[in-house]
C-alpha cells in the first residue's frame, strides 16, 4: 500500500537526523572528492552467513598453515593473522575483532588521502587483538605521537599512514608526509572541517535521488576532483594535491581561462559516480552503481536502449549463466557521427585536449566499411538455463541465444556469402520454428530455431526449445530494457562442476571450497539508461 511507505526524502531525512550520523559526518570534510558512509545495523547477517560458510574449509588447510616455514620474514605474522582469522570464524564471530558490523562507518577523502572511521564494539577487543598478532608475529606496530596522544604510524619519506582508537572508534588514514599534521590533526578530530558533509545538502540530495537511505551511500564527485587538478576549488583539496605531485604546482600558473573552462565542462558530462545497498539482510544484497550524466547525455543514452525478446532481469534468477544487450546499433552510429560533427565543428581550444579533437574528426571518415545490416542490430542474448554434467561430457544442455535485429534475413545472406554450407537449413522469417535432427551437432539434441522481420532470430537446445523458440519469437518488448546484462548462479555451477573433478572432489580441501560456494546463489549485473544516467543494478542471493 503507497500509504505505508516511507517516500525517498522521508527516509533520507530519517537517516541524517539520526544523532550519531551527523556525529559521523561532521568530522568529514564536505568538499572530499569521495565519500562512503554505512549508517548501520544491516550488514551483519548476510556477513556472518558467508564466513561461517568459509569455516569448514579453514579448519581442513589449518594443518597446512601450521607447517607453513618460519624462516621467511612475514611467515610468523601471516601465521599470526591467519590464526586471528581463523579464531573469528570458528569461534568469537566478528564481534571477536571488537569492530561494530552493526556501528556507523565511513571511507572518504582528506583531500586526495584515504581515510576509514569505524565504530568499535569493544575497543579493548581490538587492543588484545593487535596484541596478539604483534606478539605471535614478532612484529612490532611503531607508535608516534601526535601533540600528546599516541597512535600506531607507518609509512616512508612521502606518504606517512597512521591508524587510532580515538572514542569508540578505530580510525585510519594517511598524508603526504610533509602535511602529515595537519591531515591527522582531522583525521584524530583535534580540528574540525571548516565545513562538513553534516552542514551541506549532498547527501540528502543523493539519498532522495537515488534511494539510498536505508543502509550506505558512496559517491566520488569528479568536479571537486578536477577542480582540485586545475589548482581551484577547496583549499584543503589543492594542498594535499600539491603535497603529493608537486610539479602540478608550476603548472597551474600556465593554465589558461578557456582550459578550466573547458576542463569543467568535460567534468559537467558526468558529475558523479554514486554507489549503495538498496536493500541487504540474510538472504543478500540489491546494490546500485550510477554515473550521473549531464540531462541531454542522459537522454540521448536512453534512445539507444532496444529490447531483446526474453532479457530482463527475471534471467537473473532463472539461468546458470547469462549475458546480452540490447542497443541499437544504427542509432548509435547516428549518435557518434553527430557528436564527432559537434566537435569538429566547434573544436577544443585547449592544447591538452587537442587530441579529442582528432578522435572526433576520425568519426564517421570511411561509413561505407560498415556492412548494410549492421544499422538494423538490436543487441542480442546468450542464457544457460539448465546443463547436467556426466563426467567431461554435458549429457543434457538447455539454452538458447537471441540476435535482436530489424532484418534477420539480410544477415542470413550475409552468412550465406561467407559459409554457403549455412543453405542447407530452411530459413524464413514469418516466425515459424523449424528443428533440426539430434546428432546434427555433436553432445546437442533438441534444436530448433526461428526468425521474424523486426524482431531477430532464435536458436534454442534442449526440452521444450520449440515452444522457446517460438515464446521468444512472438514476446512483447521489455519496457525498461537494460543496456547490459550478465548472470550466474555459482551454487548451480559448482554442482556440475564437481562430476568434472571426478575423486579429486571428494577430497576434503576441494569440497571445503565446493561447499563455500554453493552458498552463493542467483546474482547477476544490469545495466540500465535512466533520466538519472547510466545506472548499474548488482545483486546476490544467499542459500
Amino acid at each position: 500500500m503507497a500509504g505505508c511507505s516511507k517516500s525517498n526524502e522521508q527516509v533520507a531525512a530519517a537517516a541524517l537526523a539520526d544523532p550519531g550520523v551527523q556525529a559521523l559526518l561532521s568530522k568529514i570534510p564536505a568538499d572530499t572528492p569521495y565519500a562512503f558512509i554505512s549508517f548501520g545495523g544491516s550488514a551483519r547477517p548476510m556477513i556472518e552467513k558467508i564466513y561461517k560458510s568459509m569455516s569448514p574449509m579453514m579448519e581442513r588447510v589449518w594443518p597446512t598453515i601450521e607447517q607453513m616455514p618460519m624462516d621467511n620474514e612475514w611467515g610468523p605474522l601471516a601465521k599470526a593473522i591467519l590464526a586471528e582469522v581463523r579464531a573469528i570464524m570458528k569461534d568469537g564471530g566478528l564481534d571477536r575483532t571488537g569492530i561494530d558490523i552493526d556501528g556507523r562507518a565511513a571511507f572518504y577523502g582528506i583531500g586526495m588521502m584515504p581515510a576509514v572511521r569505524w565504530s568499535l564494539k569493544d575497543p579493548q577487543a581490538l587492543r588484545d587483538l593487535l596484541a596478539r598478532v604483534q606478539t605471535a608475529g614478532n612484529v612490532t606496530i611503531p607508535v608516534c605521537k601526535l601533540g600528546e596522544a599516541e597512535y600506531w604510524c607507518g609509512g616512508n619519506s612521502e606518504v606517512k599512514v597512521a591508524a587510532a582508537i580515538v572514542s569508540g572508534e578505530l580510525i585510519l588514514g594517511a598524508a603526504p608526509a610533509s602535511m602529515a599534521d595537519k591531515v591527522f590533526e582531522l583525521l584524530f578530530g583535534k580540528t574540525a572541517p571548516e565545513r562538513s558533509l553534516a552542514d551541506s545538502p549532498k547527501l540528502r540530495d543523493l539519498l532522495t535521488s537515488w534511494n539510498l537511505g536505508k543502509h550506505n551511500v558512496g559517491y566520488v564527485d569528479t568536479r571537486v576532483v578536477v577542480e582540485a587538478f586545475l589548482g581551484e576549488g577547496d583549499p584543503l583539496n589543492k594542498e594535499v594535491l600539491a603535497a603529493l605531485v608537486p610539479k602540478l604546482t608550476d603548472q597551474w600558473p600556465k593554465l589558461t581561462q578557456v582550459c578550466k573552462d573547458e576542463a569543467r565542462g568535460l567534468a559537467a558530462i558526468a558529475p558523479m559516480l554514486v554507489f549503495g545497498t538498496e536493500a541487504m539482510d540474510e538472504n543478500g544484497f540489491e546494490g546500485v552503481f550510477g554515473v550521473a550524466l549531464r540531462s541531454d547525455v542522459a537522454q540521448d543514452l536512453k534512445s539507444l536502449r532496444a529490447s531483446v525478446p526474453g532479457l530482463s532481469k527475471e534471467v537473473r534468477g532463472e539461468a546458470i549463466f547469462a549475458l546480452g544487450g540490447g542497443f541499437d546499433f544504427g542509432k548509435a552510429i547516428e549518435w557518434a557521427l553527430r557528436k564527432g560533427a559537434e566537435v569538429t565543428k566547434s573544436p577544443y581550444q585547449c592544447p591538452e585536449l587537442a587530441e579529442l579533437n582528432q578522435f572526433a574528426a576520425k568519426i564517421g571518415q570511411d561509413t561505407s566499411s560498415i556492412p548494410k545490416w549492421v544499422p538494423g542490430l538490436r543487441g542480442g542474448s546468450l542464457v544457460l538455463t539448465d546443463i547436467k554434467m556426466s563426467g567431461f561430457l554435458p549429457s543434457s544442455i538447455t539454452a538458447y541465444a537471441v540476435l535482436s535485429a530489424a532484418d534477420p534475413r539480410a544477415i542470413y545472406e550475409a552468412i550465406k556469402a561467407e559459409t554457403p554450407a549455412i543453405a542447407a537449413y530452411e530459413f524464413s522469417d514469418d516466425g515459424s520454428v523449424k528443428t533440426l535432427p539430434d546428432g546434427t551437432v555433436p553432445f546437442v539434441n533438441g534444436i530448433a530455431y526461428g526468425a521474424k522481420a523486426g524482431t531477430g532470430a532464435v536458436v534454442a537446445i534442449g526440452p521444450g526449445s520449440e515452444g522457446t523458440v517460438g515464446k521468444l519469437l512472438a514476446a512483447p518488448e521489455v519496457k525498461d530494457p537494460p543496456l547490459g546484462l550478465f548472470a550466474y548462479d555459482l551454487a548451480r555451477i559448482m554442482d556440475q562442476l564437481q562430476p568434472v573433478l571426478g575423486g579429486m572432489a571428494g577430497q576434503p580441501e576441494v569440497a571445503a571450497v565446493f561447499d563455500i560456494y554453493k552458498v552463493f546463489g542467483p546474482s547477476g549485473y544490469e545495466m540500465y539508461a535512466e533520466d538519472r544516467g547510466l545506472v548499474f543494478k548488482a545483486g546476490m542471493r544467499l542459500r
